[in-house]
């Protein structure tokens, strides 16, 4: 369940582009990872620099967002729900 939502959230990144990013999203093993993504450092996946940068967001239902900031404007690029195990 976990791994096929994690391949949903990764689906529609540039695995070129976003190799980086892609990364940091295919080492979380479990949602608690993804909440410490997206709470920590302020949920940044790419590094500072110019230009459009990715960010991990957790919505209070559960779903996770990466969204793209670019100049002051943010996208969302993709979208997964994500359940935790009881």
């Amino acid at each position: 369940m976990f791994s096929s939502d994690l391949a949903t959230l990764c689906a529609k990144l540039d695995p070129v582009r976003h190799a980086g990013e892609l990364k940091k999203l295919q080492s979380c093993r479990r949602v608690e990872d993804l909440e410490w993504l997206a709470e920590n450092e302020g949920g940044w996946l790419s590094e500072p620099r110019r230009g459009p940068r990715l960010k991990l967001v957790r919505h209070g239902t559960g779903t996770f967002l990466v969204v793209q900031y670019d100049d002051g404007w943010s996208t969302t690029i993709s979208q997964a729900p994500f359940r935790k195990r009881r």
